[in-house]
């Protein structure tokens, strides 16, 4: 869902219905309460391209000035009232499967369409979406009011709101295992994994470094004031692909025949567990080793392109 679409729909449930009716610079104020930070101007052309769609049955009072705008009728559910099928399938789909990927105030605002939603596919009597809605089983999902629920809600909330969080985090020093205090957890990124949810942070202001650290390694979260600092030229995916903070791996037994190439091949130059040389013929030797198929062992093999041929396992013959 783009931003501005998000920023309408916030938009649409701040606007009151007749005979109530705020001005623009109040729902700026409102929109700004949310966390979402833009100009006068842009709310202004939001409120005029949302009337003028027809949808809302958004009006203005031009009795007076400034304009306050109101609603005639449930604006938002008059929007829903358009849903197709598919989109209605969409986002049931996605409330009942991935709905804790956003913050808690999002969530909030799509509360109606996703209501509405429903009964769009309860009015539709349609077959497919009834077995499709039947099939596709939501996990069962932690208690909405335990802690490690509050705890992920404010991270996330943390994130979308571009705000600093105090925390205990759990750290490893000299061997131990401790909680530390940091006052100004920078956050910069959510990674979803099978063994839990990472996030991707800087620790402090003097610390640069940035970290990866499982929410179940985060306790006592509360909201800052302070803004994000965004490093210069940061990316989660490319620090995902750097770092190797995608699933664990599967371990495979690798075989390889290495041809002589004129220096000795070192065993502690090979990946994995229990790397092994023995004698192939009298050009060359054969490799064996227990490693990750990760990144970093796919890189050894290009490193090595021309000097090894794969012996097993044949998913690595036939992949490119």
């Amino acid at each position: 869902m783009s931003k501005k679409l998000l920023r309408q729909l916030t938009l649409a449930r701040c606007v009151p219905y007749r005979p109530y009716k705020l001005t623009a610079r109040q729902l700026q104020e409102k929109l700004e309460e949310e966390g979402i930070q833009v100009s006068l101007r842009t709310v202004q052309r939001d409120l005029e391209e949302m009337s003028g769609m027809g949808l809302f049955d958004l009006t203005s009072d031009d009795r007076s000035k400034p304009h306050g705008w109101c609603f005639e009728r449930n604006g938002l559910n008059d929007f829903a009232n358009f849903m197709p099928l598919g989109l209605a399938m969409a986002l049931k789909t996605w409330n009942d499967q991935a709905a804790d990927l956003l913050p808690a105030s999002v969530l909030t605002e799509l509360t109606p369409i996703i209501d509405k939603a429903t009964q769009v596919i309860n009015d539709s009597q349609s077959e497919l979406a009834g077995r499709w809605m039947e099939n596709v089983v939501q996990l069962p999902k932690p208690f909405a009011g335990s802690p490690e629920m509050r705890r992920a809600t404010t991270i996330r909330d943390a994130l979308w709101r571009g705000r600093k969080f105090t925390a205990e985090i759990k750290r490893q020093i000299k061997g131990r295992t401790v909680w530390l205090r940091y006052e100004q957890v920078n956050p910069l990124g959510i990674v979803g994994r099978k063994d839990g949810t990472m996030l991707l942070c800087t620790m402090s202001d003097m610390d640069p470094k940035i970290y990866g650290i499982p929410f179940e390694h985060i306790k006592d979260v509360e909201l800052t004031s302070r803004p994000v600092t965004q490093p210069r030229e940061f990316s989660t995916n490319k620090l995902v692909r750097e770092k190797g903070y995608q699933e664990e791996a599967e371990t495979i037994h690798f075989v390889g025949r290495v041809t002589n190439s004129g220096r000795p091949l070192l065993e502690d130059t090979i990946p994995g567990h229990n790397p092994r040389l023995t004698r192939y013929d009298k050009q060359s030797m054969m490799v064996e080793t227990d490693v990750k198929d990760s990144p970093e062992f796919r890189r050894w093999l290009t490193d090595m392109a021309g000097k090894v041929e794969v012996l097993a396992p044949e998913s690595l013959k036939t992949a490119k």
